[in-house]
């Protein structure tokens, strides 16, 4: 055998669902289009988050994954199969609703027993079944509860188990933490992506919440008025959004749209509002030339204050707004633009009022083309 041959090969990442072109319309006095060419991959294994603001079709598409909603064009594959007019309880996918929709009558037990009694499993491989997802939930010792004595994270974990007791392939889960308050949503968040990754099954999840996308995701679509905006690890989507929607949508607000003044070896200098800016010429697409218009993004925590960066200019701190670990200053430059710093939380804080220099280098920013 030669070296080549012995060498390992990488097998590729299984995709379990396949979309492409996926379009869902709703008629009525108007057509309403609802999710429009959508084409995603989502692996076997991974947790794969939708993201996007109310309406932006994150949940519609999650409905014609799992059959609750039939596509008017396009294609939705699970592991190879396409399933476009197949009933989703002859899917196998599971679907967590935010409301839960439990049986309020029934006890844990029985909630989480339901669907394998539905498809006609042994009551003794039921018990040992839900046993098992009882364990994993953190849940022993609750099994015999009336639903409506559970707290909402022992529901939402009752509901889990329900999902996944019935082994789909994929767990569809739809702002799931909507209903619980911030500290057990947060716990929820740790726990869900415990349990994703001992049971090794493909999550799919909704939300609007950038948080929860960013804390458990592996993955993440950004959704925006019924197609995608982008898809990426969380990192990279926070290092390089790669449209002005994202950048807004994350909450990044420093974004500046100048005119090029000059292009030189290194920087590009862009005239906005009387003040110029220079950026890393390797940070523009193409070749940048005087007269063309520039979008930029600087990044909350890449501007800086009292620094000595090529871009520096005089600010007033308007708004001090502490976050505990970090405080974010807005800030008015002299042309009266606003820009925002995130700054780690020290043993005191700036006082709205305060005369501040702000800066950035030049390859700190994000430039949209």
């Amino acid at each position: 055998m030669n070296a080549e041959a012995s060498e390992e090969t990488t097998t590729p990442e299984q995709n379990v669902i396949e979309i492409r072109n996926l379009r869902k319309e709703y008629y009525g006095p108007e057509t309403v289009v609802a999710v429009d060419d959508v084409d995603l991959d989502i692996r076997e294994g991974e947790f794969f988050t939708i993201l996007g603001p109310s309406g932006s079709g994150k949940s519609t598409l999650l409905q014609m994954i799992t059959g609750i909603e039939t596509p008017t064009d396009g294609e939705i594959r699970i592991d190879g199969d396409l399933v476009n007019n197949v009933k989703s309880y002859n899917r196998n996918t599971s679907l967590v609703f935010q409301e839960y929709a439990l049986f309020p009558h029934m006890s844990a037990r029985e909630n989480v027993e339901y669907g394998l009694m539905l498809r006609g499993v042994p009551e003794a491989e039921r018990r040992e079944r839900a046993d098992d997802m009882f364990e994993l939930m953190n849940l022993v010792g609750k099994e015999d509860r009336n639903i409506q004595e559970l707290s909402g994270g022992e529901r939402q974990r009752v509901a889990t188990a329900r999902s996944l007791v019935i082994e789909p392939d994929v767990l569809l889960l739809d702002e799931v933490l909507g209903a619980l308050d911030e500290k057990l949503a947060k716990e929820m968040q740790v726990e869900l992506k415990r349990i994703q990754e001992e049971v090794e099954k493909t999550f799919v999840f909704v939300t609007h919440s950038q948080e929860e996308a960013f804390s458990m995701s592996d993955r993440i679509a950004i959704m925006n008025q019924g197609s995608v905006e982008q898809v990426g690890t969380p990192l990279e989507i926070y290092n390089n959004p790669t449209s002005e929607f994202v950048a807004d949508f994350l909450q990044m607000p420093n974004l500046i749209t100048g005119e090029i003044v000059s292009v030189h070896d290194r920087l590009v200098t862009l005239e906005s509002d009387g003040i110029e800016y220079r950026i890393a010429k390797k940070k523009t697409a193409g070749t940048p030339a005087v007269g063309d218009e520039v979008t930029f993004l600087i990044p909350n925590e890449r501007l800086l204050f009292d620094n000595d960066h090529e871009n520096t200019f005089e600010a007033v701190v308007t708004d001090t707004i502490f976050k505990g670990s970090y405080t974010e200053y807005a800030v008015q430059l002299l042309n009266d633009r606003e820009l925002r710093v995130h700054e780690t939380t020290g043993e005191s804080l700036l006082s709205e009022g305060s005369e501040v220099k702000v800066g950035f280098a030049p390859d700190a920013v994000v430039v949209f083309s």
